[in-house]
């Protein structure tokens, strides 16, 4: 794996961007603050002997990274003026680029808790570096600079700096932009979190500079060499003419290849250009055009919101929230194709369907606003449609327990009343304190909490628990049946505002009276907590979530599925795709799950509901998954369960067991009736026993087998 990896970097480091053999040395870099100045004007200054260009990497300063909190996604933004210079590409941009000068856009930090360094997943790393790479492409630029910046981490429920986020960013960004410029801006946490499971930042990026002005530091960013760095950082009218000459001799004599220059602007700049150049090429720094003066960008905001429902083999609908009464642009293409097509022109909906998609294939999708100018494009998440070589509704997704999971971003659980429900098949149970094996839900804090899990420090590893924060407090409710390695069950997990249950295929496990309102709301995961160590090992299916109190019948009738649309139903993931990296949200809301780690080799056709058979009765769908479960298990059976009392019970032994003991107890613990059976299907008098609830144990004549079930008598 790392002669693999070895080998990439390698690729991708050949694949890096060079700047023209013509370029001054050192490399001259240069800011432009596009709120107040026009970026044409790093293209006026020339050397007086030579006639050289002064500046070879000229960045826009400064796009944004924002946050998304309804859909708990990290997406790039730009105002007005930076909008401004991007739609007008042809007027602010390529002019430089005609002079041989490299236009880089730089991304900073926007105080919303979004930031480079706390993507809670890969997936979410590479969606924001397709958003970039996006950006570049649409508007010809040559590359990306990051800043990291103003991004305050943690607001808006958003995590703190993390070490793998930094490095997934700009390894993805780079194998999306192999020929482009990729640069970092030395400052913030990033500047600490530079190398991560045996990567580092400086094996994608080809620049790092000082941010401190006025100083001569050198960025720490191996394998970066000096021909790569700028220790030396000049802010244009606010660093003197002394130290610009300091700096520039420091840069010269110590060998380095770049020189930074911060802020630009409209006026004659000159006088300390040259207090560096007269050192660093022996020339004078000169006009050779007219400076530019700068009339700010009107205001015009791309949508957010951005989602897609309704996915099937040929077809999308595709969603955004709307800004103001305008109207807007919508493209779609490939994931693999270089041009876009127009789904609509000037639409003032907020949503729009796309048709005639292949199946079981990854599109991309883009959406501006139409003011009296128009927005830049804002980039969706990529989604896949469904079909292909796997049968819809013949796989489920195996997690391996250590790095693979699944994220549905943002999701806001608070309420009276809530529902998670989903078929898990444990592979092992966390052998480990606190012996916790994450199912699905939310975990942010104490008070801010949604989740079903196996085991807890105080809990049986292999026994489940829902805990929901009511009052800044997690209520915990403990589960009392013992799960098995490798068999299929259906679990559930209920809050109706007055009490907690638990129920496992069906039957009620566990419940426990509690009052109050659920604080949930933060970024939902499957498989996942918020600690790597928790996560599931096994296979899941067919996962839920409501925001109501599924009643036990519902929860017993429609385990293998539901009746679309459906009240209340938040999210559903049914595992159907049979490859790729995401899951889609049948629930019609847009909360695409985004997978971890995950490859062909995840999708498993081991699935606990009968394929190809989705018109049977519940009834006889659920009878026969119990038949099926109870066969893996190799223990004995009731059927149907629950049941009412003029139906038949079957007691039914398998063959392993020759004989056993079979005991009725009532929920008060006395002995209802014991009786001995022989292997077997056994039809059960119910005429001892009236309505209510009970547990039966049996227990092999060789010991093998002790098994305790509940029956519930309506």
């Amino acid at each position: 794996m790392k002669k693999a990896i070895t080998t990439l970097i390698l690729m991708i480091i050949h694949a890096m961007p060079v700047l023209s053999a013509q370029q001054l040395n050192p490399t001259g870099i240069c800011y432009v603050e596009v709120n107040n100045n026009n970026i044409l004007n790093a293209g006026a200054y020339k050397l007086q002997t030579s006639g050289n260009y002064l500046f070879n990497v000229v960045n826009i300063f400064a796009a944004n990274i924002n946050y998304d909190a309804a859909r708990g996604r990290a997406y790039l933004s730009n105002n007005n003026n930076v909008t401004k210079v991007l739609t007008n590409a042809s007027t602010y941009i390529k002019p430089l680029q005609d002079k041989g000068m490299k236009v880089v856009l730089t991304i900073l930090g926007n105080h919303q808790g979004a930031g480079f360094c706390n993507f809670p997943t890969r997936e979410a790393a590479r969606d924001f570096a397709q958003q970039l790479a996006h950006t570049v492409n649409t508007y010809g630029l040559d590359g990306i600079d990051f800043d990291d910046e103003y991004s305050d981490y943690g607001q808006n429920g958003t995590g703190q700096p993390n070490d793998s986020s930094f490095v997934m960013l700009v390894q993805e960004l780079r194998a999306l932009l192999p020929d482009k410029i990729i640069s970092f801006y030395y400052y913030g946490p990033a500047a600490s979190r530079l190398s991560w499971n045996g990567l580092r930042v400086g094996d994608f990026i080809n620049y790092s500079w000082n941010a401190m002005y006025g100083t001569f530091s050198a960025p720490n960013v191996p394998p970066l060499t000096k021909a790569q760095i700028s220790p030396a950082a000049v802010w244009m009218g606010n660093t003197s003419n002394a130290t610009t000459t300091s700096l520039a001799n420091q840069t010269k004599t110590g060998g380095y290849g770049l020189f930074l220059w911060y802020d630009l602007h409209g006026t004659n700049e000159t006088a300390q250009l040259s207090a560096g150049t007269q050192t660093l090429y022996g020339q004078q720094t000169v006009l050779s055009t007219p400076l530019q003066s700068w009339t700010a960008g009107a205001n015009c905001d791309a949508p957010i919101g951005l989602f897609t429902s309704n996915l099937t083999g040929t077809s999308a609908k595709l969603n955004w929230s709307a800004v103001g009464t305008n109207t807007y642009d919508v493209d779609y293409k490939l994931a693999t194709a270089t041009t876009w097509t127009s789904v609509a022109t000037a639409i003032s909906a907020t949503s729009v369907t796309v048709s005639g998609l292949t199946a079981n294939s990854e599109y991309d999708w883009r959406i501006r606003t139409n003011c009296s100018v128009k927005s830049t494009y804002i980039f969706a998440p990529r989604f896949k449609s469904v079909g292909g070589t796997t049968p819809s509704g013949s796989t489920s997704l195996l997690l391996d327990g250590t790095s693979e999971s699944g994220s549905a971003g943002n999701m806001n659980l608070s309420g009276s009343a809530l529902s998670f429900e989903g078929w898990i098949k444990p592979s092992s149970f966390k052998s480990g304190f606190p012996y916790i094996s994450s199912i699905m839900g939310t975990e942010v804090s104490t008070g801010n909490s949604a989740l079903l899990r196996l085991g807890d420090a105080s809990l049986a590893n292999n026994k489940l628990q829902f805990v929901i924060s009511i009052n800044n407090t997690s209520q915990k409710l403990a589960g009392t049946t013992a799960l098995n390695a490798n068999t299929w069950y259906h679990v559930a997990a209920t809050y109706d505002g007055s009490a907690m249950k638990i129920y496992i295929n069906g039957v009620l496990d566990a419940s426990r009276s509690q009052t109050g309102s659920i604080t949930s709301n933060g970024a939902f995961n499957v498989g996942y907590a918020y600690d790597s160590s928790r996560n599931f090992q096994g296979k899941i299916d067919e996962f839920r979530v409501w925001k109501r109190a599924l009643t036990q019948t519902e929860i017993s009738q429609k385990m293998c599925n539901v009746t679309l649309p459906a009240t209340s139903l938040a999210a559903y993931w049914k595992f159907n795709e049979g490859s790729g990296s995401s899951v889609q949200d049948s629930s019609g809301n847009g909360l695409a799950l985004t997978l971890t780690g995950v490859d062909a080799s995840n999708w498993a056709t081991d699935i606990p509901c009968p394929a190809g058979n989705q018109k049977a009765s519940a009834s006889a769908k659920n009878q026969k998954i119990d038949s099926e479960l109870v066969s893996a298990k190799k223990q004995i059976r009731l059927y149907p369960n629950p049941m009412s009392a003029s139906s038949p019970l079957t007691v039914s032994v398998p063959e392993e067991y020759s004989r056993g003991k079979l005991s009725v107890y009532n929920f008060n613990g006395g002995v209802v009736e014991t009786k001995i059976l022989q292997a077997g299907d056994h039809p059960y008098d119910l005429s001892k026993l009236s309505m209510g609830n009970y547990i039966i144990q049996f227990e092999s004549q060789d010991g093998s087998l002790k098994q305790t079930e509940k029956l519930i008598i309506k």
